[in-house]
């Protein structure tokens, strides 16, 4: 009989479910993925011999963690890794939109700009609008407008603009408090035949983001740290109120 190796090089999808209810929802490809478990130490000392050592030790678990790195940025991964809360934004026509306007100044819309669809700006500094003209007075970026210092304006002049924004989503930072997840790992292990490996962490209490770069030269990533709670309702001689992690024979 040949002997069994017990290797392993992971691989899979991870899905999280709130635990205030709906379903399981991936979260995309994820470069890492890690549970790690602290105890604390009680000791007794040794107090029959000179020297010392410990005569006997209780340890205790003190926290269970997790750790991800997800690679999409997705706006329900967004949302947890900034605790924040999603807006859905809908495509629509905006409407004499007010701002200041500043020589070489960006002027950021509340909206994404549609950049193709016609963008007008006015200002009218006597009572009467007048149109400025693009190239001229303005140029159009993704956020809105940047005028142009030979442009037919005073700085901090009001200007008026109609646009077309698009559809998006909006991440409103660190305005909720920060849902409970139960964690699925539908996993195969690549060094043995990609048998299957399934976790399941049972309840998962994200932080905030360590660190989210939104300039680079490599593909972003979203690190993410987390506490994996007791679960109370797991029950029973040998269940664990942490994680379960099953390894398929077949």
């Amino acid at each position: 009989m040949a002997q069994q190796t017990y290797s392993y090089m992971g691989k899979g999808k991870i899905y999280l479910r709130s635990t205030s209810g709906g379903g399981a929802m991936p979260i995309g490809n994820c470069s890492a993925l890690t549970l790690s478990v602290e105890t604390n130490s009680v000791t007794q000392p040794n107090y029959q011999v000179a020297g010392g050592g410990v005569a006997n030790e209780i340890q205790r678990i003190s926290t269970v963690s997790l750790a991800m790195t997800m690679l999409e940025f997705r706006p329900k991964n967004l949302q947890i890794a900034l605790r924040g809360t999603i807006a859905a934004v809908t495509a629509g026509t905006v409407t004499d939109e007010r701002h200041e306007a500043y020589a070489d100044g960006l002027v950021a819309f509340d909206h994404v700009p549609d950049k193709g669809e016609t963008i007008t700006v006015t200002h009218d500094p006597d009572g009467t609008p007048v149109a400025l003209t693009l190239g001229t007075d303005y140029q159009v970026t993704g956020a809105g407008i940047v005028m142009l210092d030979s442009g037919n304006y005073v700085d901090g002049d009001q200007i008026g603009v109609d646009y077309t924004k698009v559809a998006g989503n909006a991440i409103e930072a660190m305005t909720g408090s920060g849902d409970e997840y139960e964690l699925i790992f539908d996993g195969l292990n690549e060094a043995e035949t990609d048998k299957a490996v399934i976790i399941r962490v049972h309840r998962v209490k994200w932080s905030p983001t360590s660190g989210l770069g939104f300039i680079g030269e490599d593909f972003g990533e979203l690190p993410l740290e987390g506490s994996v709670l007791v679960d109370s309702t797991k029950v029973g001689a040998g269940i664990s109120q942490y994680f379960k992690v099953t390894f398929a024979d077949e």
